[in-house]
């Protein structure tokens, strides 16, 4: 399989707890979007003012479901049950009105290190109906082997600049995921671009291929 080129970029600390971080893929593609297209954007981080002032600047429709701690409580269920998790989802992430009204943009940050992987499988099966051939999955996988205990907290900032609070310490096994694995969780997500950042996260963009049933 083609290899993803990488390249290191902005150098920080890995174990500081609150840093900037420059996440050129992401906006990269968030540049790309015609501010006077209506866009509709889903963001698993929880709500923060930072975000919702940098979304204002397009015509969209932002979800929020805030649901990120609820999805991380299946990590602890050794055997979840499909259809339990399929109502899960359905009450956590309500789909939008006028159902298959496409995302442009799924933003999972660094969760899907966090998730095990049936969670991360169900979780983009649940969102298929909503996804398009051009939607964009935006994520961060760790790339070495600790981690910190819980996601970090991510925030946009008008300065091209993912505000990053990381206060856990970083004591967790990282699952250091590889891009075949990343395409077969993630399907019909295939990764377009990659970029291994300094502080040890690979910034991925994914976009849908193929038919999403």
């Amino acid at each position: 399989m083609r290899s993803i080129p990488m390249r290191a970029f902005n150098r920080t600390a890995e174990q500081e707890s609150h840093y900037s971080l420059k996440s050129p893929l992401l906006f990269g593609v968030l540049a790309a979007l015609d501010p006077e297209t209506h866009h509709e954007f889903l963001d698993l981080s929880p709500a923060n003012p930072d975000s919702l002032d940098f979304f204002s600047q397009y015509r969209c429709r932002l979800h929020l479901p805030g649901c990120r701690e609820q999805l991380l409580q299946a990590r602890h269920c050794d055997e979840p049950d499909s259809m339990a998790q399929a109502l899960a989802f359905e009450e956590l992430i309500p789909l939008p009105e006028k159902q298959y009204v496409p995302l442009d943009l799924v933003l999972l940050w660094d969760l899907p290190n966090y998730l095990d992987k049936q969670t991360l499988q169900e979780l983009i099966e649940y969102l298929k109906p909503c996804v398009a051939a051009n939607t964009v999955l935006h994520i961060y996988i760790h790339t070495r082997q600790a981690m910190p205990l819980s996601p970090g907290e991510y925030r946009l900032s008008g300065e091209d600049l993912v505000l990053v609070e990381a206060p856990s310490p970083w004591s967790a096994s990282s699952p250091m995921y590889y891009q075949e694995l990343l395409h077969k969780l993630l399907s019909p997500f295939r990764i377009e671009r990659g970029m291994l950042l300094a502080n040890g996260l690979q910034e991925y963009i994914l976009r849908a291929h193929g038919s999403p049933s």
